[in-house]
């Protein structure tokens, strides 16, 4: 089943479970620390009091074996381990041999330990075999916690650590945030050497940088770069898109490593790649550690992230957008396609239609660029939100209200049962078969047959996008069909086990 890769460019998160590596089967745990780790303290130590020198062109080769020999304890490969059901495995021989040209490199023969022609598939059981994906993650306190991306443990059966030193260790999950695709997991040891966070604000497009990692299950390999551009929105990766881009070597198996500065402290956590190929092209994005140091915190205090949410949808201005409400094409802000009944912009007075320009004197040029600064407020705060209505300028006091994200994905369920529907996220099985990368699309659950959809999108179809937005959450699907269906129409994109389709109601 071959499939077209669709635009001109593939987003590619970099942890793609297809690298596993053979030789990286459970071992009993060690909890001490070993001579080899001891010895790789010792030199991170030596190496990281070089590492506040100014640095000259002559010092550059040192300052890159410092800095990774800093880092070395630090960096961790993961290996996300799914047990797969037989008639699972059946499937999954069938897609590798269906992919594209320019992705079955990727998945095929030249992994060890995975032969599309195998009968088993990969490495057997007596409960069906293992499915080995591979990524990364770097040691942020002495006592065991791990940053790194959720979809390196999203669908985990087993987590396991490999240290600096091979010691392999099983981790838990303390909390994951899928608005910023980040994790933070727990093992059990001490006197590990946690890597400093620094500011990812202080980055400037033309600093170094260097990547650590396991593409391609190759451990503890470094790669150096630049900063590229920061602050990079709208990238359909993440509800809350804010990466730094560099184009350091980053590929599958990279993701959750940390991308840092000369000065050895993480700058970012490596997340994606945009590719055509599905491998490095000189495009990689990483979230800020500014971003990651307030994740990881929550995370470990409280399990969750808590965000501001003042309940409307939101959508990026667009020259078309702009002349179509005859105001000048390069307006910009987040136009408000619908406004949540009893929230706080309904009762401050926000309307539909309205263009939020600036919150709090900030400029407001994106979708994703306006639900971040709402969600990184702390809920009962006060903002100040500047709006363009009726070509006039106003600004409009709004409190911020607590995110419930349970709260809204049973909304969303609410909603899409009364369309005759129910979506969920894509089972691990369907998105093998259908070639999804992580996080991408919505399933189909349940469909009415007094549904409009009854004769179109049975269950198992997975909705790519409505009305040409990226859907990958019922949260966001719920969010789009509503401000579709007040449009008069909707358009959707589906995947199923024929290939990609539009599937249209109401008039176009």
């Amino acid at each position: 089943m071959n499939r077209p890769l669709g635009t001109w460019k593939l987003l590619v998160l970099s942890a793609v479970f297809g690298a596993p590596v053979a030789y990286w089967l459970f071992s009993g745990p060690s909890r001490g620390t070993s001579v080899v780790y001891a010895q790789q303290i010792v030199e991170a130590q030596q190496a990281r009091g070089g590492l506040d020198q100014t640095i000259g062109a002559d010092q550059m080769s040192k300052v890159f074996r410092d800095v990774s020999k800093s880092l070395k304890p630090s960096v961790v490969s993961i290996k996300n381990v799914v047990v797969r059901s037989a008639q699972t495995r059946g499937q999954s021989r069938g897609q590798l041999r269906g992919l594209p040209p320019e992705l079955e490199q990727f998945f095929g023969r030249q992994f060890p330990g995975i032969d599309p022609d195998d009968t088993d598939g990969g490495i057997g059981g007596p409960n069906g075999r293992f499915e080995n994906g591979l990524g990364s993650g770097v040691i942020v306190r002495e006592d065991g916690y791990i940053l790194t991306n959720n979809h390196v443990v999203k669908g985990a059966s087993v987590l396991e650590v490999v240290l600096s030193d091979d010691r392999k260790m099983e981790a838990k999950v303390i909390g994951v945030d899928v608005r910023t695709d980040l994790a933070v997991l727990k093992i059990n040891a001490t006197g590990l050497v946690a890597a400093p966070l620094g500011n990812s604000a202080s980055m400037e497009v033309g600093d170094w940088v260097i990547a650590i990692g396991s593409p391609f299950g190759l451990t503890q390999t470094v790669t150096a770069g630049i900063v590229s551009a920061t602050n990079r929105n709208d990238q359909g990766i993440t509800p809350y898109d804010n990466f730094i881009q560099t184009d350091a070597a980053i590929n599958p198996g990279n993701s959750g490593g940390p991308l840092l500065n000369l000065h050895g402290e993480v700058i970012g956590i490596n997340t994606a790649i945009a590719s055509r190929s599905g491998g490095y092209s000189g495009v990689c994005f990483a979230v800020p550690s500014n971003i990651a140091k307030r994740v990881l915190d929550e995370l470990i205090s409280k399990g969750r992230v808590t965000r501001g949410v003042i309940g409307i949808t939101p959508e990026t201005m667009t020259p078309e957008r702009a002349k179509s409400l005859a105001l000048p094409v390069d307006t910009r802000g987040a136009f408000v396609a619908s406004v949540n009944k009893d929230m706080p912009a309904d009762k401050a007075g926000i309307r539909k239609g309205d263009i939020i320009t600036s919150i709090n004197g900030l400029p407001i040029e994106s979708e994703s660029g306006m639900r971040r600064t709402i969600g990184e407020t702390k809920p009962g705060t006060q903002l100040k939100v500047s709006v363009l209505r009726d070509g006039k300028q106003s600004d409009i006091s709004v409190t911020v209200a607590e995110l419930d994200e349970s709260a809204l994905m049973a909304s969303a369920s609410e909603s899409m049962e009364a369309l005759g529907m129910k979506v969920g996220p894509v089972s691990s099985e369907v998105q093998e078969e259908y070639a999804l990368q992580d996080g991408e699309g919505v399933e189909v659950k349940i469909v009415s047959r007094r549904s409009p959809f009854a004769a179109t999108i049975p269950p198992g179809v997975v909705i790519l996008s409505v009305n040409g937005k990226k859907v990958n959450n019922p949260v966001e699907f719920s969010d789009a069909a509503e401000a579709a269906f007040q449009k008069g129409s909707i358009r959707l994109v589906v995947r199923d086990s024929e290939g990609d389709k539009i599937v249209r109601l109401g008039p176009q």
